[in-house]
């Protein structure tokens, strides 16, 4: 809380007043960064050419959100996951919410891909691989994977529904 006191200029007790607790304030970024995540997935999947454009487009906007430069590295989702998720409920289950979430939108691309005939695995199943990679792929971002690595690691993950 002093870090972020300090970062926005204002005061802890602001924060607290404003949130109610350093629990309350994680609740409510990890919902923020949650929906801003799914948008911009649905954004790259729905707006592409073709499907399988959708996910490429998705997975090369991973890549450079995985490996861009700072120490905010990777996935704010994937950071509370490996850090909160075992210990605090609330974060489970908004998490595990927004992976089924992610899941669905992912096996509706797979399966228009299966229609057009750019793709022929099963769509839940191809749907957990890649969202199962992009969470690796974001993991290893906080350790500073490259972005031909981090971009490599996801189109292989791709390739393997063809």
């Amino acid at each position: 809380i002093a870090d972020l006191s300090e970062a926005t200029g204002l005061s802890v007790g602001s924060l607290y007043k404003a949130f109610g607790s350093k629990g309350e304030l994680c609740a409510r970024t990890l919902d923020s960064d949650l929906e801003a995540g799914l948008a911009g997935v649905e954004a790259n999947l729905t707006g592409a050419a073709s499907p399988v454009t959708g996910q490429q487009e998705w997975l090369e906007w991973i890549a450079g959100r995985a490996s861009s430069a700072g120490p905010t590295r990777g996935c704010y989702a994937v950071v509370c996951a490996s850090e909160l998720a075992a210990t605090d409920a609330s974060v489970r289950r908004r998490l595990v919410a927004h992976d089924h979430r992610l899941r669905a939108l992912v096996a509706a691309a797979i399966e228009a891909a299966n229609r057009c005939g750019e793709l022929s695995g099963d769509p839940e199943r191809g749907a957990r691989l890649l969202c199962t990679t992009v969470n690796g792929v974001q993991l290893d971002g906080r350790k500073g994977i490259s972005r031909d690595d981090a971009r490599a690691t996801l189109m292989l993950a791709l390739d393997a529904l063809r």
